[in-house]
């Protein structure tokens, strides 16, 4: 999720060692790296000590995911399962249903930074120390399904309703159970009901099959409500369903405050000009941890869940690991005055 590398607008030592007075000078520029593209401006505060500020954003490309459906408890039987119940699946959306689901990630982080440069060594005004913080949104990226995947996703919301409309009921019950309910079209729809004996086949025939979701992994420990009930133990599986918009989606977050260590190096762009200055930055961004990847539902993918397979747990897993954000910067600046 990073790009290459990254130019910036900020303090460039000068190759000889001209006294800089505080603010007398100012230099700009523009970023290309691993917190996307930017621009900055700078300007000394004494001979070894400058301040720069600058917003930069993460160009948003895009990641392919693809999530499978599951029909009941055993992944064993799902694809069998869905098999037989896709053709019924069709007839209620008029839309022909797949038991994948096709995700897109996106990159959206920018910042806003504030950086103090450190330049230590008086005989050699090139190196540098770094620390400062980046300010930005929480939220960093975020994945949401493609719009091939809307029939599915309503196909599996159509049938969990029914499903959970008649699972554990007993036949008197199914007897006051609207399946479909018309009441908005007229009163003279509001008693309308299905046979109960053909609810109590269709229970028999969805219960045989189970509910429909994306399954992604088991929970890594118990899941417990606002007063602490335990809602999921750990080791169930957790089954992901669409949203009230028919949807799935993921946001990834971190603090929106992240402190920034590092060191550079500055130097002249072209020899004997001191307007034209070119550096590196490489140092860490401290985001406060270890990221969460909430799911919808609320669900936290990285520290509620384990055991997510395929590319999905390759990208949860690598995401897992970014306790600190590297920071990679090429940086360009020109001094104005």
């Amino acid at each position: 999720m990073a790009a290459a590398m990254m130019v910036s607008v900020s303090a460039s030592a000068q190759m000889d060692k001209q006294p800089w007075d505080k603010f007398n000078h100012l230099n700009v520029g523009v970023t290309l790296g691993t917190t996307g593209l930017g621009v900055e401006a700078s300007m000394p505060i004494n001979n070894y000590l400058w301040v720069r500020s600058g917003l930069s954003f993460m160009p948003r490309f895009e990641v392919p995911m693809t999530f499978e459906i599951q029909v009941g408890d055993d992944p064993a039987t799902s694809k069998e399962k869905f098999e037989k119940l896709s053709g019924a699946l069709e007839s209620f959306t008029g839309k022909p249903v797949s038991d994948k689901v096709y995700m897109t990630g996106k990159a959206k982080m920018w910042n806003w930074n504030v950086l103090f440069d450190i330049y230590p060594f008086q005989q050699n005004l090139h190196w540098r120390f770094t620390a400062g913080f980046f300010l930005g949104p929480s939220n960093v990226a975020e994945a949401f399904n493609q719009t091939e995947s809307m029939s599915s996703l309503v196909a599996l919301d159509i049938y969990n309703n029914m499903y959970y409309k008649l699972h554990g009921l007993s036949l008197a019950e199914l007897v006051d159970v609207k399946l479909i309910d018309l009441s908005q079209l007229g009163d003279q729809y509001k008693d309308i009901y299905f046979d109960p004996l053909l609810l109590q086949k269709l229970q028999q025939g969805l219960d045989g099959a189970g509910p429909m979701g994306l399954y992604l992994g088991n929970y890594s420990h118990d899941i417990t409500d606002e007063d602490g009930n335990v809602i999921h133990k750990k080791g169930d599986p957790y089954v992901m369903t669409p949203n009230d918009e028919h949807m799935v989606k993921a946001e990834m977050k971190v603090n929106a405050f992240k402190p920034y260590i590092g060191f550079g190096y500055d130097g002249r762009l072209v020899k004997g000009n001191d307007r034209l200055h070119v550096g590196f930055d490489a140092g860490i961004m401290l985001w406060g941890g270890k990221p969460s990847l909430y799911a919808h539902d609320g669900t936290d993918l990285i520290n509620d869940v384990e055991g997510i397979t395929g590319k999905v747990g390759d990208y949860v897993d690598m995401m897992s690991k970014l306790v600190v954000y590297p920071v990679a910067n090429v940086r360009f600046t020109y001094t104005i005055f």
